[in-house]
C-alpha cells in the first residue's frame, strides 16, 4: 500500500497542500482530480521524492520513505511522469533513456533504442528521428519519452501527470489498455488527469482535491462527471459555440501560401496553404509531429521556409509577424521566462511593451496594476504580479500566456496546445476568450491534438499529416475519420 498521511506544503504565502491523506492500493488505478492549483502535481512530487514536505509521511509497504529523496523514492520502485516533461534538451532522445531503466553500463545506446522502440511499438508511440535531439521535439513526443522512461524501471508504483493530453486518437487506446495491464499485474497507477470521463472509465477509485485539501473520496458507481466537477470547483459556465463571422467581416487575415520547410533531413511542411478570416476560429488537427509545432514556429517568427509566404492584412509590410500574437505548447520553454516576475512576463509582449512605455520609460507602479487588472481579468491565481512565474501552477502559467496574447491586441491568434494541463473552469475560460476575441473581428489558428475541443469551436477544420495539409468536409467531423485523416489515410 502506497499512503501519504498528513501532507503539508506552503509556497511562500500560498498553501498548496494542507495536511492530505491518500492511498492507493496494489492493483488499482486511483485517479487524483482537482482544478488547477489544487496541489495534485505537489501532491505528486513529494510521494517521487522531489519535494520536500513541511510535515506528513509517505510509505510504501509501512515502510517509511526519505523525505526529499528522489533516489530513494525511484529505489523502492516509484516512478512519475510530470506534465512539463523533464528531459535534458541537448542530449538526444536515446541518451536521455539510457539515463533510465534501458541504461546499461556500457552505455550501449544502439541497444536502448531497440528496447525502447519495442516498447514503443507496444504502446503505439512514434519516436523522434535516430539521434535527433530533445530541444526541439514538441511536448507530445517529450511526454511520449518520459513514459517510456518511467516504464523503464519497471515500477511497482506508477505516478501520471496529465499524460493523455497530448495523445493521438491512435495511442489513447494502448495507452489505456498499458494502464489496465498494470494494474492485473498489482502494480499500483495513480492517475493525475482533468479528463473525468476517462477517469470514470479507467478508475478503481477517485479522490478529489480543492484548494490544497482532500473534499471527497469516492468511486465512478458512486459520482459523476457533473457531481465532481462541483466538487471541484462548483459551476461551471456553459461553453461556447463556435461564432459565426460578425456581420460585415469575414475578408482574409491571415493567408498562407505554399510554405515548405526542411527540418532533420525530411520535409516538415510540404506546400502548406491556408486562409484565415477575421471573425472566425479555424483548426488545425494531427498527430504531433507531423508539422503543425513547425508551422506554428514559423508563424511565429522563429523559422524560415525554404518556400512559400506569409501575408497579415493591413499589417507593417517590414514585420507582418508583428500582428500574429503565439501561444506556444511549451510555456515553460517557450512561452515564459520562469525566473522573471509575472508582470515582467507581460512585457515581452512588444505591443504591452509599448503601450506602457509610449516613449521608452517604463512605469513600474503602472506595469504592476496593469498586470494585476489581468490576473483578475483572466482568473490567474497567483500571489501578486511581482512573484516569479515558475510559482504558478501549471494551468496558471497557461492562463498567463493567454492573457498576455490578448491583451497585445493582435490581428490574429495562433494557439497551440492551447488547454493541455488546464482544469474544467480554466479551459471553459480559455474557449470563452477565444469565442469573444474571434466575435471582436479576430481571427484564431486553433492548433490542438483534442479532437473535442476542435470540433466544438472551429467553424473550419483542417488536419496535417507528414508536413501536408487538407481542409476537411462536414463529411469528415465524426472523430472516427477525423482520426484516419489523421493517420495519413485521405484517399
Amino acid at each position: 500500500m502506497l499512503r501519504a498521511r498528513d501532507i503539508s506544503k506552503r509556497f511562500g504565502r500560498t498553501l498548496a497542500l494542507d495536511r492530505v491523506d491518500f492511498d492507493a492500493a496494489p492493483g488499482e488505478i486511483h485517479a487524483l482530480v482537482g482544478e488547477n492549483g489544487a496541489g495534485k502535481t505537489t501532491l505528486m512530487n513529494i510521494i517521487a521524492g522531489r519535494l520536500r514536505p513541511d510535515s506528513g509521511e509517505v510509505s510504501l509497504d509501512g515502510a517509511a520513505l526519505r523525505s526529499g529523496s528522489a533516489a530513494g523514492a525511484l529505489g523502492a520502485g516509484i516512478a512519475a511522469v510530470n506534465q512539463s516533461p523533464m528531459l535534458f534538451e541537448r542530449f538526444t532522445w536515446e541518451e536521455n533513456l539510457a539515463l533510465g531503466g534501458f541504461g546499461t553500463a556500457a552505455f550501449d545506446l544502439p541497444a536502448v533504442a531497440v528496447q525502447s522502440r519495442a516498447l514503443a511499438d507496444k504502446l503505439g508511440f512514434t519516436l523522434p528521428p535516430a539521434g535527433s535531439t530533445i530541444e526541439r521535439r514538441s511536448v507530445a513526443e517529450r511526454v511520449r519519452l518520459e513514459v517510456l522512461r518511467a516504464l523503464s524501471f519497471n515500477p511497482r508504483v506508477l505516478i501520471l501527470d496529465e499524460p493523455t493530453g497530448v495523445l493521438a486518437p491512435a495511442e489513447l487506446a494502448p495507452f489505456l489498455g498499458l494502464l489496465s495491464g498494470l494494474r492485473a499485474e498489482g502494480r499500483i497507477i495513480v492517475l493525475i488527469t482533468h479528463k473525468l470521463g476517462e477517469a470514470l472509465a479507467v478508475a478503481d477509485r477517485i479522490t478529489v482535491l480543492r484548494q490544497g485539501r482532500v473534499v471527497a473520496r469516492t468511486t465512478p458507481a458512486q459520482t459523476s462527471e457533473a457531481a465532481l466537477a462541483r466538487l471541484m470547483i462548483g459551476e461551471i459556465a456553459p461553453e461556447p459555440t463556435a461564432p459565426a463571422p460578425p456581420m460585415g467581416i469575414g475578408e482574409t487575415a491571415l493567408s498562407i501560401e505554399n510554405l515548405s520547410l526542411d527540418r532533420d533531413g525530411h520535409r516538415a511542411l510540404d506546400g502548406v496553404s491556408l486562409v484565415l478570416r477575421h471573425g472566425e476560429i479555424a483548426g488545425v488537427a494531427g498527430v504531433d509531429g507531423n508539422g503543425q509545432t513547425e508551422l506554428v514556429e514559423l508563424l511565429a517568427g522563429a523559422r524560415s521556409a525554404q518556400s512559400g509566404r506569409v501575408i497579415v492584412a493591413d499589417a507593417s509590410a517590414a514585420s507582418p509577424l508583428g500582428a500574429i500574437a503565439v501561444i506556444p505548447e511549451n510555456r515553460d520553454l517557450d512561452g515564459l521566462v520562469l525566473d522573471m516576475t509575472i508582470w515582467e512576463n507581460l512585457l515581452l509582449a512588444g505591443a504591452i511593451r509599448d503601450r506602457l512605455a509610449p516613449r521608452g520609460w517604463l512605469r513600474r507602479g503602472g506595469a504592476i496594476e496593469y498586470c494585476r487588472v489581468l490576473l483578475e481579468r483572466f482568473h490567474i491565481r497567483a500571489p501578486g504580479p511581482d512573484a516569479l512565474a515558475s510559482a504558478l501552477s501549471g494551468g496558471n502559467r497557461q492562463r498567463l500566456e493567454v492573457a498576455r496574447a490578448v491583451a497585445s491586441a493582435p490581428r490574429v491568434i495562433v494557439a497551440h496546445n492551447i488547454c493541455r494541463g488546464l482544469d474544467l473552469a480554466g479551459t471553459a475560460d480559455v474557449h470563452r476568450v477565444l469565442a469573444e476575441f474571434a466575435a471582436a473581428g479576430g481571427a484564431v489558428l486553433l492548433v490542438s491534438s483534442d479532437l473535442d475541443e476542435l470540433l466544438e469551436l472551429s467553424a473550419r477544420l483542417f488536419v496535417m499529416s507528414r508536413g501536408r495539409m487538407r481542409e476537411t468536409g462536414q463529411g469528415d467531423r465524426d472523430p472516427s475519420r477525423l482520426g484516419m485523416l489523421m493517420a495519413g489515410n485521405w484517399e
